[in-house]
């Protein structure tokens, strides 16, 4: 097991001797990401949440449609040109004007799961993906194909009767080959749009692909499998993980990304799981933590060489009495006092007029 408080090991261990030939073929040749800004309207500014979230409804406005025409059986009447031409102005927002933090705080903040949780996995999934992109410095283009992809991955799933893929238990072994078919699904409804970029079918084909073979539809294996479906192999693992399904709770963050770690054969992509950990870290910005001293706070800032080591809002005591003014704490210059746990905000969520969201 991976013991994060004696060290980054397992960050270390991901090394890939390919690192650096993918890093150039996957980056803008050595360019910075452009500079964050506001635009107004459709995107938040740096510091306002509420246009955060109103960004956030936008995206998942564009999504729910899309997904109720194929499951309506009208997949015919969607129109390939409005897709591109949200996608491109949601990743220009993407690249310019959203904040990294509030990318992983809105993944992880709605984990509404009791009817259709297919449309907000989506978006999720599409926020988590474009935030490891966005530090890896995809490019334009590759970025734009991403968050295509990443926003239709499951759009297949629509074409499953919901009785099987919303079902509360544990599916029977026709009902997982029902599943497995969405893969396929999606790809075939998404290369039947014209204009859409050929990267885009490909990785949904692909997505639930695994490098050691042991995925599906095609057991494809390493290289044969797209970057982009090894990429949202591991992010929609990660998603699913750590939201409510209504057969099982979720994960907490750190104990989601230790299981990925503690597995010996996960079948995800070193090279994304070492940037998953720096990019969007086993304590993500949103989350909620007990600290060494027993106190409680959430993550407001993660330090990318020191994964381990956050900045925290701390704003309750071990004996879970609310300090009058939130105290923040660098972990990365604060040695003596280290993360013990992600908490469930649900346990602490009215104490003292805490507010987890």
């Amino acid at each position: 097991m991976v013991d994060f408080h004696k060290g980054f090991e397992g960050f270390e261990r991901l090394d890939s001797s390919k690192e650096g030939k993918k890093e150039e073929d996957l980056s803008l040749s050595g360019k910075q990401r452009e500079p964050e800004q506001q635009v107004e309207g459709l995107v938040p500014s740096r510091s306002d949440l509420a246009k955060a979230e109103a960004f956030y409804e936008n995206v998942l406005d564009f999504v729910r449609p899309l997904l109720d025409k194929v499951k309506e059986g009208s997949e015919s009447q969607i129109k390939a040109e409005e897709i591109l031409g949200w996608v491109d102005e949601f990743s220009d927002c993407f690249r310019t004007s959203i904040a990294s933090g509030d990318l992983v705080r809105l993944a992880l903040q709605h984990d509404e799961y009791q009817e259709n949780y297919l449309y907000t996995h989506s978006v999720n999934v599409c926020f988590l993906a474009v935030k490891v992109a966005l530090d890896l410095n995809f490019t334009k283009g590759k970025l734009s194909e991403l968050v295509m992809a990443s926003l239709l991955h499951d759009i297949g799933m629509m074409k499953i009767p919901e009785h099987i893929w919303n079902k509360d238990g544990r599916l029977t072994k026709a009902e997982n080959e029902e599943v497995q078919k969405h893969a396929l699904y999606g790809e075939e409804i998404v290369r039947a749009l014209p204009g859409i970029p050929e990267a885009v079918p490909v990785i949904i084909g692909q997505h639930q692909e695994r490098i050691d073979g042991s995925g599906y539809p095609r057991h494809l294996t390493k290289d044969a499998i797209h970057y982009g479906a090894r990429l949202l192999a591991l992010i929609d693992s990660y998603e699913a993980q750590t939201h409510t399904r209504l057969w099982r709770r979720r994960t907490l963050p750190d104990r989601a990304i230790q299981g990925i770690l503690d597995s010996e054969s996960n079948g995800y992509d070193p090279h994304f799981m070492k940037a998953m950990l720096r990019h969007i870290s086993i304590f993500p910005v949103g989350s909620w933590v007990k600290i060494s001293s027993g106190d409680i706070g959430m993550v407001i800032k993660t330090n990318e060489d020191t994964p381990m080591r956050p900045v925290i809002s701390v704003v309750m005591s071990r004996d879970r009495n609310r300090f009058e003014e939130p105290r923040m704490i660098d972990l990365s210059k604060q040695f003596l006092i280290h993360v013990l746990e992600c908490i469930d905000p649900r346990e602490i969520e009215g104490l003292q007029g805490v507010k987890t969201e």
